[in-house]
């Protein structure tokens, strides 16, 4: 008998390392998820309204570039969005791609919206929205404050 239960604390010690955890997810890869992606979140320290936690877009680039847009390719942008007031749609530098509205919609495509298919983008109004919009992959959901900020009527 006690050579059955030494022997089982001989197993136990043994294979203890075996049921101890080694890496994995938690162990010094920032805080990115189960298949060991690039964290996404981003502890903002000395906030004026206190230390924030902001979510980082998966599409955010590792480096700061300059975009050159098949549209405009002589002119380069520094931000993700490219917002155009006259025909209320916006460009993401980061997916190549257009956000507008349809209806009461609101889609993502890289081919470029019906109502601006014959129009020369290279002349057409357009301002770069702020660094902090960089990282909101849904920057369409303030379009109401930008139809304020950029009036169309000035442009028109």
């Amino acid at each position: 008998m006690k050579s059955v239960i030494f022997m089982l604390c001989i197993l136990l010690i043994g294979t203890n390392s075996a049921f101890s955890q080694k890496g994995g997810r938690g162990h010094g890869k920032g805080n990115g998820n189960a298949k060991n992606q690039r964290g996404t979140r981003v502890v903002v320290k000395n906030h004026p309204r206190g230390n924030r936690v902001v979510v980082r877009s998966k599409y955010r680039p590792a480096k700061i570039v300059v975009y050159h847009p098949h549209w405009r390719p002589n002119y380069g942008y520094h931000r993700r969005w490219v917002y155009f007031p006259r025909h209320n749609f916006y460009w993401d530098n980061w997916r190549q791609g257009y956000y507008y509205r349809n209806g009461a919609v609101w889609i993502f495509n890289t081919t470029p919206p019906p109502v601006i298919i014959n129009v020369n983008l290279d002349k057409e109004p357009n301002y770069e929205l702020k660094e902090g919009d960089d990282d909101v992959d849904d920057v369409y959901q303030t379009n109401d404050d930008h139809l304020k900020e950029f009036k169309t009527d000035s442009i028109k």
